[in-house]
């Protein structure tokens, strides 16, 4: 009698533990990533960037619809490709990777395609 008790205690034990396990792995495997972007540091690189220029008011348009498009692309790429979570600089403390150079590359690169 104790020998069954004490396999059905082992099995439920088992049982738990591959559970818990199984439970961890799947939560590990489809939590998103999370990054930090610093948006302002974006959009005032690029308004210092086009004030430069000698523009008029139809090219201004043009270039900011294109850059806002750029961007917006970017932002979403990088979030199907990491199945991430994009978060402002100022909402992060610590602990969030900053992706900021790499979206403003990307944000470059495909600027520089549709000009």
């Amino acid at each position: 009698m104790k020998k069954n008790t004490l396999l059905t205690a082992s099995l439920i034990a088992g049982t738990l533990v591959a559970s818990a396990g199984v439970s961890w792995l799947t939560s590990r495997l489809s939590a998103p990533a999370i990054a930090s972007f610093n948006m302002k540091s974006t959009v005032d690189a690029f308004f210092d960037s086009a004030s430069r220029r000698s523009l008029d008011e139809a090219q201004t348009k043009a270039l900011s619809e294109r850059f806002n498009a750029s961007l917006e692309a970017s932002l979403r790429d990088w979030q199907v490709r990491h199945r991430g979570l994009i978060l402002v600089a100022p909402a992060v403390v610590q602990g969030a990777p900053d992706i900021t150079r790499e979206i403003q590359t990307d944000v470059a690169r495909r600027m520089k395609e549709g000009a």
